[in-house]
């Protein structure tokens, strides 16, 4: 795990693990020591089936976490101890661990070019007959590469040569990748291969462009795939979507079977400016695997927490707990979490531990293997997860498609979406791709990231407490099969960060998609662009409307707002992209104004559909106030308004916007995901709109009936506590 998201450093601490003899690293270990029991019992191999894994003919979700021992850290290949390897399998078994990730030390396992050390390969053979005993799934990561802080394990090789870009580190990449898949290709206690732990590479970070990591993603898969047609292939990205990194799953789509997410929503500050435990801030792991669902893949949990040496033991544990819940409902395959085991003592007087102190609290036991909250809390929750018939099951459809543009999609220097056809005698050449220039550097579009990223999150947040269920469509995608559609700005903005709006042509497919019987929501700012907008909203931009505060009055009624309520906001800066617009309305009907009487929410009808078009960036604001959910918060309630209006009806939903109820949905069953976001106990409805005659919540130690009362049911739930229920036709 890397110490910041948004932080690189520029010290990087290089450990070459190098020339140790293999009969000191195995002296004074016999065969018993070497292998575990092979009267265990083996387990079955595995194949994604849909949005799960699967074995034996059944869908499961692995839980488990990162493997780093306590004692020997990092140097475990060299301080080889098979009895405290053991000991740690046996107490991972005894917490409901089925999958556990570690890292496979590139130096250790290719001390010199080409040449693979053999007593690397027997100590990942001992591992394997673990699994096998103690039946819990490997998940080798691959290239290691960049772990621990602000730590990089290099080869000594290198020479400073760039390892997603040489044409001979990419040569003996490949050719490494390729033993691995030759050695364990039909190996079933491997659950899958993760080809590297959130790249790019530590140590060229910031000179990897999108092109390189799709070719190295690319040379590295098929290095594997030359031996091994068995294990599903994953690379253990962090971050790279709410970072527009070059590893982000729309790059890597075409190679990889399932996606990755790391949401330590502690390392992004200016996307959650709030306390660790938090209604936002429990919201990070749901909103990544929904947003990398979108590059069309299954998404897993790879890495998520926080350290005791930062916050206390209860408010990880609540933490983790919350977004573990909420991740499953968002449909989540997996989860392994950082990390098993907090360091040793002895581990904090050198590197990384010592340069690092944050570092040393992450694990869900303490170093001398005793159970911190988080190990009680994740034991429960593996029990219930256990129980789950995940046959026939997905995640519901969503209600709401958040587009994000194909500038924010695509990789740089892909020009297939430009209207252009045909020969060009002079050639169009884009300063925005720069990257696929020979010589030149892309231009920094942090900002416009950022700003399209926040303003995403808040709208899939405010979705949620709406009781709607929201997904990230790609521009070029098949959006228009959700009944809603939802355009916050920037997402209808203009200028030349281009990454953060849709392009010029796709409001033709908007007003096709509203006259067919589409509703969509839009909010616009001062930069906002929509070409004749008229036809589509009922409204058009008529000048900037320059303010520091906003007012919204209700001057209609509009779902259960009134004539005369008001919204309030603080406007973030000074600029366009904060500032509203004002608008001249043409067939469209006012439904609120602002603190000046000019329209602020204007309600349109067009073809069989609805539109509803905000004059200020309500969810810029929003995504700019600290902790802004953690108190009374009603702006989801123009988003309920809108729906009721337009007639939608989720199939479950509840009456508190602080409870996210989510759905998995079979042939007339399911399961129900309930969380709660907020630090008070909830007594929660949840209403559906299906014929659902029998439930029960999944419990530690079994199913418990429920009684309906009608069409709902009520439960209590704790601060930040979830809950799994199971229904039936």
């Amino acid at each position: 795990m890397q110490l910041g998201m948004t932080r690189r450093f520029s010290i990087v601490a290089v450990a070459v693990l190098v020339t140790l003899l293999p009969s000191l690293i195995l002296a004074g270990e016999n065969s018993k020591d070497g292998t575990a029991e092979d009267s265990a019992k083996r387990l079955p191999a595995v194949h994604i089936d849909g949005n799960y894994f699967s074995r034996d003919g059944h869908r499961f979700i692995p839980m488990g976490a990162h493997w780093v021992p306590a004692k020997a850290a990092m140097q475990w290949p060299t301080n080889w101890d098979p009895k405290d390897i053991e000991a740690d399998f046996a107490k991972m078994h005894e917490l409901g661990y089925s999958i556990v990730r570690m890292d496979m030390l590139w130096a250790w396992f290719e001390p010199r070019p080409g040449d693979y050390n053999p007593t690397a390969f027997q100590q990942l053979d001992y591992l394997v007959s673990l699994a096998h005993k103690y039946q819990i799934y490997l998940h080798p990561s691959l290239f290691i590469g960049g772990e621990v802080g602000e730590a990089y394990w290099d080869v000594p090789w290198r020479h400073g040569r760039h390892p997603h870009a040489d044409a001979e580190m990419l040569r003996l990449e490949t050719n490494l990748a390729a033993e691995f898949g030759r050695h364990y290709a039909n190996e079933t206690a491997i659950i899958g291969w993760d080809l590297t732990d959130e790249p790019p590479f530590w140590i060229v970070d910031g000179q990897t462009t999108d092109a390189m990591a799709i070719n190295w993603t690319r040379l590295i898969v098929d290095g594997i795939r030359q031996y091994d047609k068995l294990h599903p292939i994953v690379v253990g990205t962090s971050g790279q979507e709410i970072s527009h990194g070059p590893f982000g799953a729309d790059d890597i789509a075409p190679f990889v079977d399932f996606f990755s997410v790391h949401p330590f929503t502690l390392y992004a500050p200016d996307l959650f400016p709030d306390a660790l435990l938090s209604a936002r801030g429990t919201y990070g792991a749901a909103f990544e695997i929904t947003f990398s669902r979108g590059a069309g893949h299954p998404v897993m949990i790879h890495e998520m927490g926080a350290s005791t040496a930062q916050f206390s033991p209860e408010r990880v544990a609540a933490y983790d707990r919350a977004q573990i819940y909420s991740g499953l409902g968002a449909g989540s395959m997996g989860v392994d979490l950082w990390c098993y085991t907090d360091a040793a003592p002895e581990q904090f007087h050198k590197v990384p531990y010592l340069r690092t102190p944050q570092e040393t609290g992450w694990g869900m036991t303490t170093w001398d293997r005793q159970d911190k909250p988080l190990a009680r809390e994740f034991k429960k929750l593996s029990q219930v997860v256990s129980q789950l018939d995940l046959t026939g099951i997905a995640p519901a459809p969503a209600d709401v498609g958040i587009v994000i543009p194909d500038e924010w999609a695509k990789p740089h220097g892909d020009f297939s979406h430009f209207g252009l056809t045909g020969p060009e005698m002079i050639p169009y050449v884009s300063i925005n791709d720069a990257d696929a220039i020979p010589g030149r550097a892309q231009p920094d579009a942090s900002a416009g990231n950022r700003w399209l990223m926040s303003s995403a999150l808040t709208t899939f947040i405010l979705a949620r407490r709406a009781g709607l269920k929201a997904d990230f469509p790609r521009e070029y995608s098949d959006w228009a099969k959700r009944p809603m559609l939802f355009m916050p700005s920037p997402i209808t903005s203009t200028g030349d960060t281009f990454l953060a709006h849709v392009h010029s042509d796709f409001y033709e497919k908007a007003r096709k998609y509203v006259e067919n019987g589409g509703l969509l929501y839009a909010s616009v700012a001062s930069d906002g662009a929509v070409p004749e907008m008229a036809s589509l909203f009922g409204a058009r931009m008529a000048d900037r409307a320059v303010s520091s505060e906003v007012t919204l009055k209700f001057v209609a009624p509009f779902g259960d707002f009134k004539p005369g309520d008001t919204l309030h906001y603080t406007v973030p800066s000074a600029s366009i992209e904060s500032w509203g617009a004002l608008l001249d309305v043409t067939n469209g009907k006012v439904i609120a104004v602002d603190q000046d009487g000019h329209p602020a929410l204007v309600a349109n009808t067009l073809g069989s559909g609805k539109t509803l078009l905000s004059a200020y960036p309500l969810e810029h604001y929003l995504a700019n106030v600290p902790a802004v959910f953690d108190k009374p918060e009603d702006t989801h309630r123009i988003y309920e308004a809108f729906r009721d209006w337009a007639g939608m009806k989720s199939a479950f939903h509840a009456d508190r916007p602080m409870v996210e109820v989510s759905a998995l949905n079979g042939e007339r069953r399911g399961y129900v995901v309930v969380v709660n976001h907020s630090d008070q106990i909830q007594n929660v409805k949840i209403l559906t709109t299906l014929a659902v005659h029998a439930i029960a919540r999944i419990l530690p130690d079994g199913a418990k009936p429920m009684s309906m009362e009608g069409s709902s049911w009520k439960m209590d739930l704790g601060p930040y506590e979830g809950a799994i229920v199971e229904w039936k036709q």
